[in-house]
């Protein structure tokens, strides 16, 4: 049987676009990235209850955003009838809803909706900030939707390190070009500790003690797609996560030392910033239970 390679050891850690064409066949799976078949149920049950009962932390919506959440729950309703056979209830049954809270609630992807403001008032044509202006954010990874909404991806971004340095520019440039039809995949990864989804703050992260065996460090997957709609110009940014136990590597040869080679290789400020020191102790001592 061929040994599955962790994704960290296939996608590294440096900070990159990493962005790659996706098929429309492709663009919101139906299956789990790691073969869960009960996963993708879960989470749908889960942005249901979130919705119910923190809809305010987890939804928001600029006013004059409602065209483009149409016409994401129309994309989103076409695209389920035609690649995995799924129709969805008439939408006029949730009138009082937002459309993009619509049609967050038939996936387990949460959608963004980021919006062109040319940059200052004498703005060339075609230089712009991109606005987060409108989200169903029910899985964050460590940050907090209000603090971001009506934000340019710069100040959105300015807690990453490097960010600006290495992707600020790029990152515009790739929004503002974007054309209408091809639609841009990536994953990001990141380690966490438990598997809760919802999981918006930092500051109550604490150490792992023990070995993999113990201690429930996750693997949290991103797969992420860019696609500029057609009739409004917004940009639809959709994330679908996946989390899974690391010690599902822990045969993998090579994964966990790789693993920790990339967290003793990051930068300070992104080794802060990714929490390593939470996980460093515990995977080591995996190494040494091997």
């Amino acid at each position: 049987m061929k040994t599955e390679r962790a994704p960290w050891q296939r996608l590294g850690f440096k900070l990159k676009l990493g962005l790659r064409a996706r098929d429309e066949a492709d663009w919101l799976p139906y299956g789990d990235l790691f073969n869960d078949h009960l996963a993708r149920d879960r989470q749908r049950a889960y942005k249901a209850q979130l919705l119910t009962d923190k809809h305010d932390e987890v939804f928001a919506a600029l006013p004059g955003t409602e065209a483009a959440g149409r016409e994401v729950l129309e994309m989103v309703q076409s695209h389920l009838a035609q690649f995995h056979d799924i129709k969805s209830a008439d939408p006029h049954q949730n009138d009082h809803l937002h459309p993009l809270d619509m049609a967050a609630r038939l996936l387990p992807e949460d959608l963004l909706l980021l919006e062109p403001r040319r940059r200052g008032r004498g703005g060339a044509d075609g230089d712009f900030n991109w606005y987060l202006v409108a989200a169903s954010l029910c899985f964050p990874a460590h940050w907090i939707l209000a603090e971001k909404m009506n934000r340019a991806l710069a100040a959105i971004h300015a807690p990453v390190p490097d960010y600006r340095e290495r992707l600020e520019t790029p990152m515009d440039r790739f929004f503002t070009n974007m054309k209408i039809g091809p639609i841009s995949g990536r994953m990001n990864w990141s380690l966490q500790l438990g598997d809760e989804l919802f999981s918006p703050q930092r500051s109550t992260r604490k150490a792992a003690l023990a070995d993999l065996a113990n201690e429930n460090i996750c693997l949290r997957v991103e797969n992420q797609t860019l696609r500029k709609l057609p009739k409004t110009g917004l940009v639809l940014f959709t994330i679908r996560t996946h989390l899974v136990p690391v010690i599902r590597w822990q045969s993998t040869p090579g994964a966990i030392a790789e693993l920790i080679e990339m967290l003793d290789q990051m930068s300070k400020e992104l080794q802060d910033y990714k929490g390593a020191h939470l996980y460093r102790d515990a995977l080591k001592q995996s190494l040494v239970a091997t």
